[in-house]
């Protein structure tokens, strides 16, 4: 049996009160997607004595990814630092976030390069250097057809992460996923079918919106036009044009895309919706 399913991890142990600590309090907040990151920071910095830690959600097939940072940084570096990392990061499958390749390992960069061959890396010299981070451990989580990463960061001339720390880590890991899953849950039941339509269609405008919401919920053009006060010429204008947007050709299949889950693809980055719940400025 999995033991993300079972809530057992295999290197936990009973004695080990910062881990214990950082599970419960992880279970006990009942994050939502938007402040799921935040608390996973505030777990996961003490847990293993990391300078800062990055949640990063990657969708391989797209080639996509989107990081969060637990500090801040200068705007145009953080750009500079992205930029980079998308250039290397196929370097090598630790870079790359591979699920197959971590499995449910919590994994080290000292565990595959020296610090020689780490400081003379593309991805080194471009992306984490000029930040000052040099030890980098990782847990990566796969979830439907994208994958989660937390990973915790220390800064040059700090020592490497010990196996303590990294079998902690890997204790967490499942804790974390099962987080993010109920996280989802939780912020999808909070959606209404026009949120889950803007999520997913971000270029629908206000008035294709609401239209469509009100098809997602089964009214009719005529019942739409009569809630709207518009004329039902007008209603199947924006009808055709939702129907076109969305790639839909019925009406069925707008109520279907409105209360699913989008695809990570057509999701705009979590942050840009609530800048507060991420607890400073929209980061690159």
């Amino acid at each position: 049996m999995d033991s993300t399913e079972t809530g057992i991890t295999r290197k936990g142990k009973a004695g080990d009160i910062p881990l214990l600590e950082a599970i419960v309090d992880l279970y006990a907040a009942e994050p939502d997607l938007l402040t799921l990151p935040q608390l996973l920071f505030a777990s996961v910095l003490p847990l293993i004595d990391a300078d800062a830690v990055t949640f990063s959600e990657f969708h391989h097939r797209s080639g996509e990814f989107r990081t969060l940072a637990s500090i801040e940084d200068e705007p145009a570096r953080r750009v500079r630092a992205a930029e980079a990392y998308r250039r290397h990061m196929h370097s090598h499958p630790f870079w790359q976030h591979d699920p197959d390749f971590f499995g449910e390992w919590a994994l080290r960069e000292s565990d595959f390069f020296t610090d020689a061959e780490y400081h003379a890396l593309p991805i080194a010299q471009e992306a984490f250097l000029p930040s000052g981070s040099h030890r980098v451990m990782a847990i990566v989580m796969r979830h439907d057809d994208y994958v989660l990463a937390v990973t915790g960061h220390r800064s040059v001339n700090r020592p490497a992460y010990s196996d303590l720390e990294r079998d902690r880590l890997q204790a967490f890991r499942p804790h974390a996923l099962r987080a993010y899953r109920q996280a989802q849950g939780r912020t999808l039941a909070k959606l209404t079918p026009a949120g889950r339509l803007r999520l997913a269609y971000p270029e629908l405008t206000q008035r294709q919106l609401e239209v469509a919401s009100w098809i997602a919920q089964g009214k009719s053009n005529e019942d739409i036009a009569t809630i709207l006060g518009v004329g039902i010429d007008t209603i199947k204008a924006h009808a055709k044009a939702v129907h076109g947007k969305i790639g839909s050709e019925g009406r069925r299949a707008a109520a279907v895309i409105a209360h699913t889950v989008p695809p990570f693809a057509q999701l705009p980055p979590l942050w840009t919706l609530d800048v507060d719940a991420w607890g400073g400025p929209r980061r690159a």
